[in-house]
């Protein structure tokens, strides 16, 4: 089941990439971010089995993946704003 939904949101990802336009690629690129945190996160809890992990680890395994993503989007947008 993690299986296909790792392969659903890769198609997902390649055509929001490839059917955007100029204008919508700025959105898309978030998008595809999000997309690929969680998908990192189903790999890390399900193939790494992080899910069986203390509490503490898999907090960690979770704010590692928010911080990254949210560090990627902010640095993109602030980008964005500068030129």
């Amino acid at each position: 089941m993690v299986w296909c939904a790792l392969c659903a949101l890769t198609i997902l990802s390649v055509t929001l990439v490839e059917v955007g336009s100029s204008s919508r690629s700025r959105v898309a690129s978030v998008v595809v971010v999000l997309i690929a945190a969680i998908k990192s996160r189903l790999v890390i809890l399900h193939y790494m089995e992080a899910n069986r992990a203390a509490r503490h680890w898999r907090f960690l395994y979770e704010t590692w993946i928010f911080l990254v993503a949210g560090t990627l989007i902010i640095g993109y947008v602030l980008a964005l704003m500068r030129g």
